[in-house]
């Protein structure tokens, strides 16, 4: 493929639609749970494990999203509550070993980090 444009015009081109994309990703309606983590778009791919992947998208095992998806009819654990990762991560009592603690709302881009990191 040949390029008959200058270097620059084409880095002019990139900064433009990763301007878009940001604005896109900001104000967008899904990917919401990923958007707490990721807040800014990057050409990098991120390295997350499938557990990783699961826990911030809150796909698979998890009833809320198997009633967002009507492959169920509750969306609560067995405790009662929403049976979201957060909840089974912070609250559940049937996860008490496992519990780690439920971040403000004004840390939760943060704590979702360090959950990642560790």
């Amino acid at each position: 493929m040949q390029v008959l444009n200058p270097r620059c015009e084409l880095k002019h081109l990139q900064e433009l639609f990763l301007k878009k994309w940001q604005n896109l990703w900001d104000n967008g309606n899904t990917g919401r749970s990923v958007h707490k983590v990721l807040k800014t778009v990057n050409l990098k791919p991120v390295f997350w494990t499938r557990e990783e992947i699961l826990f911030v998208t809150g796909h698979d095992p998890f009833p809320s999203f198997l009633n967002r998806f009507h492959f169920s009819d509750i969306d609560s654990c067995a405790c009662g509550e929403v049976g979201d990762p957060i909840h089974y991560a912070t609250s559940c009592p049937l996860t008490l070993s496992w519990h780690i603690r439920k971040p403000s709302t004004s840390l939760e881009s943060l704590w979702y980090q360090r959950v990642l990191e560790n």
